[in-house]
């Protein structure tokens, strides 16, 4: 059976993707493991032709240090959950082992880093991003239960969509969720018909999502800069998820023009679920009523 992945150091500050790990697994009757994922020691050469390389003892004891730290933070916050070691790149390692063990979702840590270590793609959400074929609720420091409120970015990709449907079974009576196409600024001699089209479109999105009884479905055309609108509407509606897919877009694209998935990634201070591009190559491919009007719909808005 498919359950849930908690990738962790032990950090306090991922005490709260634990706990919301925990509770999603609950939630979806299914099981909970954990990976914790040592990074190999660099060989350090010191110009001289000589290399300082770690001794065995050395790495173990790195190990032990990670293992100790993983099940300390279990046990504070009293989660019970088979703890899987790996060794190697700590994205790739986790990356792997979701997709080795048909994990329904990746649940880890948003973690707050120098902007270099961005740049350089060293934070492990955004490198996630590019390499996994599994969902990810990336958690902030301060969570204590499954978001409820939940805002759904839809750019009209099927990864938007499948987003939106995969994270909509996870919410219950008395949650929102709110869908909200970002259109850009609009061009053309016919803005007036370009938003209705987008209200009829984010329309049929609706009916592609099976939303569980007493969830309200609310949806919204917005304009502007996606990512600060998606904020803005994050705000305004009180979301405590944003919810959005990934285009994929390789290190150099992601560097230079960013994307609307890593932006959130880095600047939100609420809990992310994204879809990797890798993901729809697992199931069938949502679709609108229309792609291509939707395609055509959406450069309109951001060209």
């Amino acid at each position: 059976m498919p359950g849930i992945l908690l990738a962790t150091h032990g950090a306090e500050n991922s005490d709260a993707a634990v706990r919301v790990a925990a509770l999603l697994a609950a939630r979806e009757h299914t099981t909970l493991s954990a990976v914790c994922v040592i990074d190999p020691v660099r060989i350090v050469d010191g110009g001289f032709a000589m290399s300082d390389m770690p001794t065995r003892d050395e790495n173990e004891a790195v190990r032990a240090s990670l293992r100790a730290a993983v099940n300390e933070q279990l046990r504070r916050c009293g989660v019970s959950a088979v703890v899987h070691e790996r060794m190697g790149p700590p994205s790739s390692e986790i990356a792997d082992l979701a997709r080795e063990s048909a994990a329904e979702a990746i649940v880890l840590g948003l973690g707050r880093h120098h902007f270099a270590e961005r740049a350089l793609g060293h934070e492990t959400a955004l490198q996630l991003v590019q390499l996994a074929s599994t969902p990810m609720l990336v958690i902030p420091p301060g969570v204590s239960s499954m978001p409820r409120r939940a805002l759904a970015a839809i750019d009209f990709s099927p990864t938007s969509i499948a987003s939106a449907r995969t994270y909509a079974q996870w919410l219950v009576r008395g949650d929102t969720l709110h869908l909200v196409f970002a259109a850009g600024e609009w061009h053309g001699s016919y803005p007036v018909e370009q938003r209705t089209n987008a209200r009829h479109m984010l329309a049929a999105v609706v009916e592609q999502i099976d939303v569980p009884n007493g969830v309200e479905v609310e949806t919204s055309v917005v304009e502007g800069e996606p990512a600060e609108r998606i904020f803005e509407m994050a705000t305004l509606t009180r979301a405590d998820v944003i919810v959005l897919g990934s285009h994929g877009y390789g290190f150099w694209k992601r560097l230079t023009l960013g994307s609307v998935a890593s932006k959130i990634l880095r600047l939100s201070p609420i809990t992310v679920f994204v879809t990797p591009i890798g993901c729809v190559s697992r199931g069938p491919v949502p679709t609108t009523a229309s792609a291509a009007s939707a395609a055509s719909v959406a450069r309109a808005g951001s060209n």
